[in-house]
């Protein structure tokens, strides 16, 4: 395992994780939903695959020229251009890779952005709800989109997230691999993080309301 840092994006698995993550997104036919999910992914991921093909998606066209102007820009691997700053609790849990993406604020703007957003949300939960071995740190790419969408207002349900710090709390009291000093430091951060997905955020960016849906599957 390469890893460099304890917090949740702190190694080449999960890094990895959430490439596949967000890689399994198709890109929107819709013109809106396409801008919006090509703004949510330079923020989130912005090497996604998805990216490389979006200045010749058939949906381009359909945008006004700001937004198609917007979108191109998002696309471009190499642009560069403001990020959001965590700070704080956030930044401690995410780790040196937090503020990896670019804001296109002409995107993050449209109310469709809310859709996508609690689109990947949905996805991300059945992913944490499915479970994970003790020690399995890539695990935290994917909490690590699900915190950086709390940044943006996009909530999970508290109840929801008890849960998972519950069962989180007995896998690791049970752990069958060595607890070495890395995964004691990772583990606390991930920890850290879900009681973060149990509260608001300071300030949100787009807004939305938790997801009231409870289930019965935990880490195992």
């Amino acid at each position: 395992m390469g890893a460099w840092d304890y917090g949740l994006y702190g190694s080449d698995e999960a890094l990895d994780a959430r490439a596949q993550f967000l890689g399994t997104i198709a890109l929107p036919d819709d013109p809106k939903l396409f801008a919006a999910c090509v703004g949510l992914l330079a923020l989130l991921d912005p090497t996604a695959h998805q990216l490389e093909c979006a200045t010749e998606h058939n949906a381009l066209v359909g945008l006004p020229q700001q937004l198609r102007e917007a979108a191109t820009v998002a696309a471009t691997v190499a642009a560069s251009g403001p990020r959001l700053s965590y700070v704080g609790p956030v930044r401690d849990v995410l780790g040196v890779d937090a503020s990896y993406g670019r804001v296109v604020d002409p995107l993050l703007e449209l109310r469709e952005t809310i859709t996508m957003a609690r689109a990947i949300r949905d996805r991300g939960v059945r992913i944490v709800d499915d479970g994970f071995a003790y020690g399995e740190t890539s695990i935290g790419g994917v909490v690590g989109v699900l915190v950086e969408l709390r940044e943006l207002g996009i909530a999970i349900s508290p109840d929801l997230v008890d849960e998972w710090i519950d069962s989180f709390d007995r896998l690791r009291g049970t752990g069958d691999v060595d607890d070495t000093d890395y995964i004691r430091e990772w583990s606390r951060s991930y920890r850290n993080a879900l009681e973060l997905l149990a509260t608001p955020p300071e300030k949100k960016l787009l807004g939305s309301d938790p997801t009231a849906e409870r289930r019965g599957k935990r880490a195992r």
